[in-house]
């Protein structure tokens, strides 16, 4: 690493400690961890790294349990919300147990330390007329492949910016997603309609070829990035009325419609990259309160035609 890295991540608090985190990051790479996870870990200790030189800590031997609680509490001063204090806590507890695995430190302090709560309610998923909406504020063949793309297979936003040509196959609707979150490949499939689009995006441009990135930026010709895809959908959102629109609502809209339309919840693992379901149980709370409220659209009994009128009062007094 460049001492520009070290300077910014941190200015004094010595090298040994530097040159851990080198480590552990490269441990990372050797982990195959994705390019944005080890981004993640890097903006999150900065901070750290800094407030530890300010409060004199100059050793791995001084990270305590306690200057863990005050950064935290330090954090959330400052207004950080509860779930980016969590990524920080998140953060400090990887590095601190990697200086375990490495025989740095005897045990992390982060055992001591309890991880900041958050808010693990899901927000809902689009409507149908919120999409309807959307498609609609699509100006370009591109925009509205990218849409449906993110719509039919629920991918992540760097595994849609990262499809390279060969990635696709329209004839049978196949998309391979290549090294998707936990270096994990896996197939995930396009309908007719989303193909379609697709196919006259690449008229409009070329069809890319295999080791080419699908996507591009309509005004530079420059691959698109994760950073212009969340532009992209907030402004569409922004134009369509829908509110805090990203490649993450749509992955949410796409799980929860699976859901509804009676996919079971393990091939939805399987479609969304997730190794195990205990995220997908919370979507599946959501279901039930579906099947709640058709129930008291449709409820047989309560929508009997004559019924004769009973009530419940009269029910106790029997």
């Amino acid at each position: 690493m460049s001492r520009t890295m070290h300077e910014q991540l941190s200015p004094s608090f010595g090298s040994v400690a530097f040159d851990v985190y080198a480590l552990f990051q490269l441990d990372n790479q050797a982990r195959r961890f994705m390019p944005n996870t080890r981004e993640f870990y890097r903006c999150q200790l900065q901070g750290f790294f800094r407030w530890a030189e300010a409060q004199h800590l100059t050793s791995l031997d001084e990270i305590k349990p306690i200057p863990l609680h005050s950064y935290l509490v330090h954090l959330q001063e400052r207004g950080l919300t509860d779930s980016s204090v969590n990524a920080v806590a998140r953060a400090l507890r990887a590095f601190l147990n990697f200086c375990v695995r490495e025989e740095l430190l005897a045990q992390s302090p982060m055992r001591k330390v309890h991880m900041p709560r958050i808010d693990r309610r899901i927000l809902p998923a689009l409507a149908e007329e919120d999409v309807q909406r959307l498609l609609a504020a699509c100006l370009s063949a591109r925009d509205k492949a990218i849409v449906l793309v993110l719509l039919d297979t629920g991918c992540r936003a760097a595994e849609l910016v990262g499809l390279v040509g060969r990635d696709i196959d329209l004839q049978s609707g196949e998309v391979h997603i290549c090294a998707g979150k936990g270096g994990k490949d896996r197939i995930v499939f396009i309908g007719y309609k989303t193909r379609k689009h697709l196919l006259r995006y690449f008229m409009g441009t070329c069809t890319p070829a295999a080791d080419e990135l699908v996507w591009g930026s309509e005004k530079t010709c420059e691959p698109l990035m994760q950073s212009g895809l969340n532009q992209l959908l907030k402004r569409l959102g922004k134009c369509a009325g829908v509110a805090h629109c990203s490649p993450h609502t749509l992955r949410r809209t796409f799980a929860l419609w699976s859901l509804r339309s009676g996919m079971d919840i393990y091939t939805l693992a399987r479609l969304m990259g997730h190794t195990d379901i205990t995220v997908l149980r919370q979507y599946l709370a959501l279901t039930d309160l579906d099947l709640a409220k058709t129930h008291q659209r449709h409820g047989l009994v309560d929508h009997l035609a004559h019924q004769p009128q009973l009530s419940l009062s009269a029910v106790g007094r029997s």
